[in-house]
C-alpha cells in the first residue's frame, strides 16, 4: 500500500503546486441561449475540489515511517534485501527527513495561496470556504460532504454581451473552468466545456480511469479520499442558429428550441463545443 501512495503522490505533485484542481462528479448542467443573447445557466450536483481532499495527508504521509524498498537481483526479479542493504536505505531515509520536511511546508504554502489563503489542512477552511461562495451571485447552495466533496446548486442568467466561465472562485487560482462561452465580434457564441472531458481535466481523472480499466493499481477504497468521477448531462439549448457542435446525434427540438445534448462520462475524451449565431 506505501507503494501504491508514493505512486499516486507522485502523479499529483505538479497538480498540487500547479493550483487547485476542480472536476465535476455527478451532475446535471444546462445553458439555455435565446437568439437575443438572453442565457441562463444552471449546475446542480457534486463539485470534488482536491485540496479540500484528504489526498495532501494521504501524500504526506507516504514517507512518515521508513519502509525498505524492493531490491532486484540482475534479471530484474525482485528478491530479498540484505541486512546491509536495508541499512543503506534507512540511513539515506534519514538523511532526507529535512528535505522531505521542507518539500512538505513549501507545498502547502503554495495550496494555501492557490486557495487565497486558506490552509487545506484547517479544519474551519472548508466553513470560510462554503462562506466566500455563499457571497457570489449564483450559488443558491453549497454543502460540504467530507473529503473535498461539495453538492452544490448554481444558476446565473443574463445577456450574452461579454465572456461568461463557470466556476469562478473569488481570490482562487489555478482553477480549470467547467464552461466557457466567448462572445465574438460577429455575434457568434462559442461554448466549450473543458471541465467535462477526461482527457483535458486533471491527473486525478485520468489515473481513477486507468485504474478502472485495470492499468494503475488499485489502492483499498478506506485508503483513498471520496472521488467523484464525472457522471452526468450537460445541455445547450437555444432558438439561435448552430453553426457547428460536436454532439453525437446532432441537436433535437423540444419546446421550439434546438437542444444539443452531451453525456458526460470519465471515458469523454472530447470537450463538448458549439457555436451559435445570435440575431
Amino acid at each position: 500500500m506505501r507503494r501504491i501512495l508514493g505512486y499516486i503522490a507522485a502523479l499529483m505533485a505538479p497538480l498540487l503546486l500547479a493550483g487547485c484542481l476542480l472536476t465535476p462528479g455527478k451532475f446535471t448542467s444546462g445553458l439555455d441561449i435565446d437568439a437575443d443573447g438572453s442565457f441562463t445557466f444552471t449546475y446542480e450536483g457534486e463539485v470534488f475540489m482536491l485540496g479540500m481532499s484528504g489526498l495532501m495527508n494521504m501524500a504526506a504521509a507516504t514517507d512518515e515511517e521508513f519502509a525498505a524498498e524492493d531490491c532486484f537481483d540482475d534479471s530484474y526479479e525482485v528478491r530479498e534485501c540484505t541486512a546491509e542493504e536495508i541499512q543503506e536505505q534507512k540511513d539515506q531515509w534519514e538523511a532526507d527527513a529535512e528535505r522531505r520536511a521542507q518539500d512538505k511546508a513549501g507545498e502547502a504554502e503554495m495550496m494555501k495561496a492557490m486557495l487565497g489563503g486558506l490552509d487545506p489542512t484547517d479544519p474551519e477552511a472548508v466553513d470560510e470556504f462554503v462562506a466566500r461562495l455563499a457571497k457570489q451571485k449564483g450559488w443558491k447552495s453549497v454543502v460540504h460532504r467530507g473529503d473535498g466533496v461539495f453538492d452544490v446548486a448554481y444558476e446565473i442568467s443574463g445577456k450574452m454581451d461579454r465572456n461568461f466561465q463557470f466556476p469562478v472562485l473569488e481570490r482562487t487560482q489555478g482553477l480549470q473552468p467547467f464552461v466557457v462561452v466567448v462572445v465574438r465580434n460577429d455575434n457568434t457564441v462559442r461554448v466549450d466545456a473543458p471541465g467535462f472531458a477526461s482527457q483535458e481535466q486533471s491527473g486525478m481523472t485520468g489515473l481513477m480511469g486507468m485504474a478502472a480499466m485495470g492499468e494503475a493499481p488499485k489502492p483499498d477504497a478506506a485508503n483513498m479520499p471520496n472521488v467523484p468521477m464525472p457522471d452526468g448531462i450537460f445541455t445547450v439549448t437555444t432558438d439561435a442558429e448552430i453553426l457547428t457542435n460536436n454532439t453525437e446525434e446532432g441537436p433535437t427540438m423540444s419546446g421550439g428550441k434546438r437542444v444539443l445534448s452531451w453525456k458526460i462520462t470519465p471515458r469523454t475524451d472530447k470537450a463538448p463545443e458549439t457555436l451559435l449565431q445570435l440575431d
